[in-house]
């Protein structure tokens, strides 16, 4: 019985260490193994937006995030957020609303549908994720 106590502690700090590094959500949401451009929206949007809509007004405002590593990819340099934050912020109003989160997320799932089939694989899903950052334009 103690040692079932044990790896259960170690289970939940292990989970609750996974959440704080950003692991990401799965994107397939129905669980069918395709994901496909509305579930790719959707998650995408949802997690920009848990993880730095702090007034949770269902947009993104600049003040919001947390400067600079926020908007800095892994690998990522100087002026790199800067240049990201421009192209999501489509009108150039301060803040990303949910329409650009989806025309971003548009964008990505047709760069990483590569056979052009209309849904994203778990390797087309891997491949978005290793070159994110490269994949913006």
């Amino acid at each position: 019985m103690k040692r079932l106590i044990i790896v259960a502690a170690a289970l939940c700090v292990a989970g609750s260490a996974q959440a704080q590094m950003g692991q990401r959500p799965n994107p397939d949401l129905d669980r069918d193994g395709k994901v496909t451009l509305p579930e790719f929206r959707k998650s995408q949007a949802d997690g920009m937006l848990s993880r730095f809509d702090a007034n949770k007004d269902g947009k993104i405002a600049r003040a919001e995030l947390k400067p600079p590593a926020a908007m800095t990819p892994p690998g990522g340099g100087e002026g790199r957020g800067e240049r990201m934050w421009d192209r999501l912020d489509a009108n150039k109003d301060g803040a990303i609303s949910r329409a650009e989160m989806d025309a971003a997320a548009k964008f990505r799932f047709e760069r990483g549908d590569t056979n052009k089939d209309g849904w994203l694989s778990k390797g087309e899903i891997l491949t978005l994720r290793q070159n994110r950052g490269r994949d913006a334009g």
